[in-house]
């Protein structure tokens, strides 16, 4: 029996994959929505690519639960989404989250205690939303699993199944949790790293600074791995670098991107939690403490800027409406 599958959050990944999913499973695909936007969906579509799809829409009006939920919004919007997911779930829906750092899957299972909550990574996509159009050349790999997969269960078999079909290039790995914690130094050293050099990949093999400000911001999450029990080495760091070097040059990462488009970042995510789990352990962690402070700094001044002009046009459009 084909699953039914929605998907919340259609920023530049969930866009991106979603036209996967709406391409081989149109009827049993559902874009989860709330309000606003849901009615925008539903009005105006998903454009990407350049290209317009309509998929359907499940506004939690009298909507049935679904087999598989793909959460694909920012770290900042989880709790807001977690209320509007409560909507869609059964206690047989399976969910997986396809967010940056270590914190969603834990924080969904706490939501849905009595839901299976996968482990969910996204590598090497090249996802870009730029205004209302949502650009990609890969999706990357996809990687799902439980915390250990040497044996795979039946559900993950008919999930990784379900996602392999369309095209998508999905992955189990044995140790996931360890996984997800290799994609969080990405996070820490290509991510921060390039907000405060300004540099799309071409400079990270040309510029000897960045590549240290890369090993050094990483190693503090080497110490901290050992006191999470996680099987993380300076190999594991040093390969990392490798595929970041030889990554296409003139790509940028999404933190940049948001950067450069004036959106939030997931700066708390990243450099924050290095910092929290520092303290829990008793590890310094003066590198991301630096990083944190630099661009938590840099993101409360543009979105100042950003409100105060915001604010300015919409006082002038009143004036214009008046006269």
């Amino acid at each position: 029996m084909t699953m039914n599958i929605g998907i919340i959050g259609m920023g530049a990944v969930g866009g991106a994959i979603s036209t996967y999913l709406y391409d081989t499973y149109k009827d049993n695909f559902y874009v989860l929505a709330i309000g606003t936007r849901a009615e925008k969906i539903i009005k105006n579509g998903v454009i990407v690519n350049n290209q317009h799809f309509f998929p359907k829409v499940l506004t939690g009006k009298n909507d049935k639960p679904l087999d598989l939920i793909i959460v694909t919004v920012k770290n900042y919007s989880l709790s807001d989404t977690i209320k509007d997911m409560k909507f869609f779930v059964n206690n047989n829906t399976i969910i997986l989250p396809l967010l940056n750092g270590i914190s969603a899957r834990d924080e969904l299972k706490a939501a849905f205690p009595d839901n299976k909550v996968l482990y969910g990574i996204i590598i090497r996509t090249d996802a870009n939303r730029t205004s209302n159009n949502i650009t990609f050349s890969t999706t990357g790999e996809i990687q799902i699993g439980y915390e250990n997969n040497q044996s795979i269960s039946e559900d993950l078999n008919k999930i990784y199944k379900t996602l392999a079909a369309t095209g998508l290039n999905v992955k189990i790995y044995d140790d996931m949790k360890k996984m997800l914690w290799r994609k969080w130094l990405v996070n820490i050293g290509a991510n921060q790293v390039s907000v405060e050099s300004s540099a799309e990949f071409e400079y990270f093999g040309k510029v000897p600074e960045i590549i240290e400000l890369m090993k050094i911001s990483m190693d503090e999450i080497l110490e901290i791995a050992k006191c999470e029990n996680v099987n993380l080495t300076k190999k594991d760091r040093d390969e990392i670098i490798d595929i970041l070097i030889n990554y296409p040059p003139y790509k940028k990462t999404s933190m940049l991107q948001d950067i450069e488009a004036n959106r939030p970042t997931e700066i708390d995510y990243f450099a924050g939690k290095v910092v929290e789990l520092g303290k829990k352990h008793n590890i310094p962690t003066p590198v991301n403490y630096t990083l944190y402070l630099a661009i938590k700094a840099k993101e409360k001044v543009y979105l100042d800027k950003k409100n105060k002009l915001e604010q300015g046009l919409n006082k002038y459009e009143k004036v214009i409406a008046k006269n």
